[in-house]
């Protein structure tokens, strides 16, 4: 098997900053072209853009990204990108840079821990440029980005169900019950305080005492609330915790929501907990009275107000939604039987959505071994038919 470093295969070149032109032109590639093949932007063409055709290799050069690898796209590379195109003194025959790409995807953790730059990294073009490539047959480097290739493809399908299953459950929401912003359906409505048993605040226990994080009380704060349930965290506390500080127990099936962040200039937080848990100071717990609601209808509400309540939101020291106003937001409120067929339909989607993700685990996994196999010469062996 062949080995050669980076700066012996590719020439490697910055892309250029370019503007942007709807109508006409060459597509433009800019760093989220390397996570989504469906963000199409047009510049200019002109002699002086840096073209990326299907076989160079891509890489985020410059900011928060430097370091991820991408391929398989054509256009115009914009300035924080880089091209590593195939020396012409390279036999093309002879090497599949696809097969070099997954490879260096698999180095992208590696590229990132090793950029430059005291406040925006910049990947460096020695370490780079050093990486060292074992480069099988042409046989075997095809039929290895032929298994890689239908895997990521794959994992792609396996994602696009979950957005389109957690997309059905918005749409149900508003056939079921219609626009809350509007409520044509003129239900009563009622003010959220009025829907709860209690709202419960949070708080911080004394990081000067690392025992209170010796638990196994679950402690949410707005970097856990990425996810519609909440039955895991970052950090656990322990019941001394909660008795010297503000902290305190949220029951199960309680609405969780983000006041305080900065995530609030984009999105609103909101989640439900499977289990008891507490909450840091910048966030707020519902209980609700479910003889009233449902914390999947209320759930579902605070989603379709969501782009209503960020239009609200200040910023003094930081993104704050007002609580006093969100509290007092009249929220329609249909038959609860209604509502607990809802929740029926909610809980069928997401049994579905959770074999899904299991199946979406499973092919990381296997992506990870076959990975890890590929590029240690332990999936196939030269001289072996493939």
């Amino acid at each position: 098997m062949r080995k050669f470093l980076i700066k012996d295969l590719f020439d490697i070149k910055k892309g250029r900053k370019e503007k942007e032109n709807n109508d006409v032109g060459v597509r433009y590639i800019q760093i989220e072209d390397i996570r989504n093949d469906n963000n199409l932007k047009l510049c200019e063409e002109h002699e002086k853009n840096i073209l990326v055709n299907n076989n160079d290799l891509v890489i985020a050069w410059d900011g928060a990204n430097a370091g991820t690898v991408g391929f398989n796209v054509s256009g115009a590379l914009g300035s924080t990108l880089g091209r590593l195109r195939l020396k012409e003194s390279m036999d093309p025959n002879s090497v599949n840079t696809h097969y070099i790409g997954y490879y260096l995807k698999s180095k992208e953790n590696y590229l990132k821990e090793n950029t430059t730059g005291a406040t925006i990294p910049h990947v460096s073009r020695n370490v780079l440029e050093s990486i060292e490539v074992s480069l099988p047959s042409i046989n075997i480097q095809n039929k290895i980005v032929e298994i890689l290739n239908r895997l990521v493809e794959t994992k792609l399908l396996r994602q696009q169900q979950i957005e389109a299953l957690s997309a059905l459950k918005e749409s149900i929401f508003l056939d079921m019950f219609g626009d809350p912003n509007i409520n044509a359906n003129n239900y009563e409505t009622k003010r959220i305080d009025e829907l709860c048993i209690s709202i419960i605040g949070g708080g911080t226990p004394s990081k000067k005492n690392p025992e209170y994080y010796i638990g196994n009380i679950p402690w949410v704060t707005p970097k856990d609330m990425k996810r519609e349930h909440i039955n895991y965290t970052t950090d656990y506390i322990n019941e001394e915790a909660i008795a010297n500080s503000s902290a305190k127990l949220v029951p199960k099936n309680s609405l969780l929501i983000v006041i305080r962040s900065g995530i609030l200039k984009h999105t609103l937080p909101v989640a439900i907990n499977t289990k008891d848990v507490t909450i840091n100071q910048d966030m707020k717990a519902f209980v609700i009275d479910e003889s009233q609601v449902t914390t999947d209808y209320l759930f579902y509400y605070f989603k379709a107000m969501e782009r209503s309540l960020l239009s609200k939101v200040r910023s003094v020291t930081a993104h704050n939604l007002n609580f006093n106003e969100l509290k007092k937001l009249e929220a329609p409120i249909p038959d609860i039987h209604r509502q607990r067929e809802f929740s029926r339909k909610i809980n069928n989607i997401n049994k579905s959505l959770e074999k899904i993700n299991e199946q979406r685990i499973n092919f990381e996994l296997l992506y990870d071994s076959l990975i890890h196999k590929a590029f240690n010469g332990e999936l196939f062996k030269e001289g072996m038919k493939v």
